[in-house]
Parts: structure tokens; sequence; C-alpha cells
């Protein structure tokens, strides 16, 4: 089984293997059945942009992630959130930002979010209406200012919690093991003055009342912090929240929109109840390094060649039968609201 490796001491700082998770909101406009952020059984919660600046200026004088991730509940519904992501850049910590939001809110987004960020995730779920218009409006923005722009779809998501858990050490730590999230994807993420290796620690404390100290560290500019933020991030054991989660093998089942109080059905089960055994199995001999859940729409590509145009002449006098292919390719593309179209959900 191949994982995202270990987070490794070089020239002074930890290089993180994954990306950074910067969780600005826990709520969300969306009630989304099996949420891996249990967003719709959160309270309203929005990240302090004050208290973001001092994490993340702490954090980059001893880490490195390979890129910021901006995530909730939905990002958006933080009414200062170009606020937060600029105090966050504005450290030093990475260059590359990511927001990733279900884009019901996006077309409405300040200036200063779309200044601020420089990759847009957009989700899109079943239930959840989009029009052509703002499709079009989302892929115009983005090309207006060079922001890089993926679109998915999901029908489905993994269960991921178990509000009565399990007292079967072994299943935990085979569920540790073939958690994509540890193992694959990464999920570092910072909350509140916190690092967490993995966000459903947070999640999962506060759905249970149980503490979330021992799966944490504090963000503290110390002689030992860095130390213990390496350790922390390369510890193999799983995490005291892990009795309460089946990590990336949970059962499979339809992504619905439902009421808020009939969320916690799909959660109060066991551990044994809400993991996909065949899965787990699977996972842990061979592990795919796909979401299963997760439908490419659109990736964006940048126009190389449209761009710089003397780059053009220069390859067309070079490769002349490479321009007049990619032209032929560039003729057959459906246009914008053929895209549009292929990215609404039914």
């Amino acid at each position: 089984m191949q994982g995202h490796g270990k987070s490794r001491l070089e020239n002074g700082l930890i290089y993180s293997p994954t990306h950074l998770e910067l969780i600005v909101t826990d709520h969300c406009n969306l009630n989304c059945n099996a949420c891996n952020h249990a967003s719709p059984l959160m309270p309203a919660w929005f990240a302090d942009p004050d208290s973001v600046h001092r994490s993340f200026s702490i954090m980059a004088k001893y880490y490195r992630p390979r890129f910021v991730k901006v995530i909730g509940g939905e990002p958006l519904l933080h009414k200062h959130l170009g606020r937060v992501v600029e105090a966050a850049r504005s450290t030093g910590i990475s260059d590359h930002f990511t927001l990733v939001t279900n884009g019901v809110l996006l077309r409405k987004a300040s200036e200063a979010v779309w200044q601020a960020i420089d990759e847009f995730e957009v989700s899109l779920y079943p239930g959840v209406p989009k029009t052509k218009e703002d499709i079009v409006f989302i892929q115009e923005k983005a090309d207006a200012l060079g922001k890089k722009l993926t679109i998915f779809s999901y029908e489905q998501f993994r269960a991921t919690f178990s509000l009565k858990g399990t007292r079967d050490k072994g299943l935990i730590d085979k569920v540790y093991a073939a958690c994509k999230n540890a193992n694959v994807w990464g999920c570092h993420a910072i909350r509140e003055g916190y690092f967490y290796k993995c966000p459903q620690i947070i999640y999962a404390a506060k759905l249970t009342g149980k503490s979330e100290k021992t799966d944490r560290i504090p963000i503290v500019d110390s002689d030992t912090f860095q130390a213990a933020l390496l350790d922390y991030a390369n510890s193999s054991t799983p995490p005291s929240a892990c009795a309460f989660c089946t990590g990336t093998v949970g059962i499979q089942q339809p992504l619905t929109q439902l009421p808020r109080e009939h969320l916690s059905a799909y959660i109060d089960k066991s551990l044994e109840e809400n993991i996909d055994h065949d899965w787990l199995a699977r996972s842990l001999t061979i592990m795919d390094t796909r979401d299963d859940c997760k439908i490419l729409n659109r990736f964006k590509v940048p126009r190389v060649f449209d761009r710089y145009p003397l780059l053009k002449r220069l390859i067309s006098r070079r490769y002349p039968n490479f321009m007049a292919q990619r032209s032929l390719r560039q003729k057959d593309r459906p246009d914008r609201k053929t895209l549009a179209e292929s990215c609404l959900l039914k």
C-alpha cells in the first residue's frame, strides 16, 4: 500500500506531503446526509482573522504544506472570508490557496475572496439546483482573473461517523490503516489555535461529547513545538476519535438533502454497522487512491498558446501539424453553455 509519505524535517522546516486545511466555518447552507464534517449538525461558528494570523504565523516558522485548502462547513458563509484568507496568506506559509465550496454562494462572493484564492473547487450535489447562468458566470469569472477552476459532482457519499463507536481496537487499527485521509490524501487541519492531523477528530468529538485534547496539539511558538508537531504528524497511532469514525471505508449511500432532525439517524449506529467490510478488506490490500464518490465534471486547462501569441507563432512554424490538429480539437469542443449544461445535476 502506498501512502502520501511522512512529513520530513529539512533545512529547519517541516515539509508536509499533504495540504493543510484552514477551517473557517463548521456549519453549512446544505443538509447532506453523510457530510464528513457533520456540518448540518454543527452550530454556527466563524474563524477569527486575528486568531488565524497568529496560528499561521507560528506554523510558517516551522512548517510548509503542499498548499492550503480553505474549507468548512461552507466557507462562503463567512462574511469576512477574504480577510481570513489574507491573514493566512500574509504569513508566507504557502503561495497557493484552494477554496472548496458547494458553489451556491460563489456568484455573490466578494472581490476580496476572488483575489485571495488561487483555485476554486466547486462540488455539485443532488437536490441542489444550479442554473446554466451560474456555472457560466463562475467559469468566465475564473477565466478573467486567471484562476483555476475544477467542478466535481457527487451522487453518493460514504458514511463517516458512528455515535456508538466501537471498543474493538483491532477494528480501529484496520480502519485507520485503510483510511485514505490518513494515508493518501492527507488532512492536516488548523482550527482555533490547534493543529489536527485529521479534521474528523474535531467533529467526532463534537458529536459524541468526547474530549479532543489528546488528539491535537496547541500551536505555540516554543523550542519544543516543531519536534512535537513532527512526532504528532507522523505518528502511526490512531487518534482516539477513530473509535467513532469509519475513515474512508464507510458504507456507501445515495447523497440526499434531509431536514436536520432526520440526519442523526445516519450516524446513530455502531462503527461495525457503518463500515463497508468488503471495501475495508480491499483497501487493506490494494488502496485505490481515487475518491470513488467524486466525479470530475470539468478540469480547467490554461490556454497557454492563446495567452502567448509569439509562442503560438513559433510553434506553428516549427510544428505546423500540431497546431492544425489543435485547431480541430478546439473547434470540436463544446461551447461554454454546453459545458455548463454538462455540469448541472438533474
